[in-house]
């Protein structure tokens, strides 16, 4: 597996879904997709923004562009959170590139 970029493009597995239960957002699998069912995976509220931002047409630097907008973060900040938190979610393969 390579490294994230942020002209990457990346869309969410369809084995995976993320639901806010309790006032936390959560990525659960989907055990009748055969999918491993030994996480649950909880994002903060930027890495759910991300998250929900992954519909297969947006680049990195895009998805970057709306979080920084919305959570007034440094852009330099929220790349390198960006880059990490797709490193971690393809790793557990609950994002693919396009």
């Amino acid at each position: 597996m390579t490294a994230a970029l942020l002209s990457d493009v990346f869309v969410r597995s369809d084995r995976i879904v993320g639901r806010r239960i309790a006032g936390e957002y959560v990525l659960v699998p989907l055990l009748g997709r055969g999918s491993d069912a030994d996480f649950i995976y909880t994002l903060n509220r930027v890495a759910a923004a991300m998250w929900e931002a992954l519909d297969g047409t947006a680049t990195g630097q895009e998805v970057v562009g709306k979080v920084v907008e919305v959570f007034e973060v440094d852009e330099a900040r929220a790349a390198r959170d960006f880059l990490d938190l797709m490193e971690t979610l393809e790793s557990i393969e609950a994002v693919r590139r396009l």
